[in-house]
């Protein structure tokens, strides 16, 4: 670049200025080192941005994938443990306290395919009933929260039955290893319980109710006596298993009515309400 000695103007060719006429010099942009540094560390500091966010990313990446191999293998190990119940559920008995979370997520399910077993029966009903005239559905948090509330509460007074009786026995299983062989011997259940299901999505009453009353009989009485009559049997096979079990199941009838006279009275009765219509 050319620039006039007399004015400044600069310009690309040509030996005197445009403007005034001056001689025209070449002048070189000299880089010094402090411009160099600056540069360079800016390079630097861009350079290790990106390799940051790259990092980053990647960490991202990879925990997600993590996260998902995870959960696949916890499904297919609680698929496989499943299966394993429904085809031989005696050995719920030797299951351990390492189950404890399967135990959990089984009294979870069958809570959560009871309550929509009913609620998809009551609403299909509902819609058939009154559909020419409303087209909203049975509010569905409402009911649903109060059934699985109702069914989690029953649960916990067979649970906390069981295991008083079992102690009552002497026998020494903790209320985990409990909870994770109550739980497998209800996961065979969870089959009626789909069935239900689909009775109640086909607006049938008897695939959906005789499922669900043979489930609840079987998880609320049969599987307390059977399990403690079996835990008392292995503490003193002559000792007192036949009232062990007679207990249990008396302890079951009078808490389960106490509370539910108490405090799931308002809600069964706005059920039977529902209910009252079809």
């Amino acid at each position: 670049m050319l620039t006039c000695s007399n004015c400044g103007t600069k310009q690309n060719s040509g030996k005197f200025c445009e403007e005034c006429g001056g001689s025209l010099q070449m002048v070189e942009t000299l880089t010094t080192p402090e411009t160099t540094n600056q540069t360079n560390q800016a390079t630097q500091a861009s350079q290790q941005s990106a390799a940051a966010t790259a990092t980053t990313s990647s960490q991202s990446s990879k925990q997600t994938q993590e996260t998902v191999e995870a959960i696949k293998g916890g499904l297919s190990n609680y698929w496989s443990y499943l299966l394993e119940l429904i085809k031989n559920p005696t050995t719920a008995f030797q299951t351990s306290s390492g189950n404890f979370m399967n135990g959990i997520i089984t009294l979870i399910l069958f809570t959560i395919t009871y309550s929509l077993s009913l609620y998809w029966l009551a609403n299909s009903f509902f819609k058939q009933s009154f559909g020419g005239f409303l087209e909203e559905s049975l509010p569905f948090f409402a009911i649903n929260s109060r059934l699985v509330f109702g069914v989690l509460v029953v649960f916990a007074i067979a649970l906390g039955s069981i295991f008083a009786v079992t102690k009552l026995a002497k026998h020494s299983d903790g209320f985990k290893t409990v909870l994770a062989q109550y739980g497998a011997l209800v996961a065979p259940l969870l089959v009626l319980n789909v069935i239900a299901m689909i009775g109640g999505l086909s607006t049938s009453v008897v695939i959906t109710m005789y499922p669900l009353v043979i489930s609840n009989i079987l998880a609320f009485v049969i599987i307390p006596v059977l399990y403690v009559y079996e835990k008392s049997s292995q503490v003193n096979n002559k000792g007192q298993k036949v009232y062990h079990s007679f207990l249990v199941l008396l302890m079951i009838t009078i808490v389960t009515y106490i509370i539910s006279s108490s405090i799931l009275s308002s809600a069964l009765e706005e059920i039977e309400d529902l209910m009252y219509y079809f």
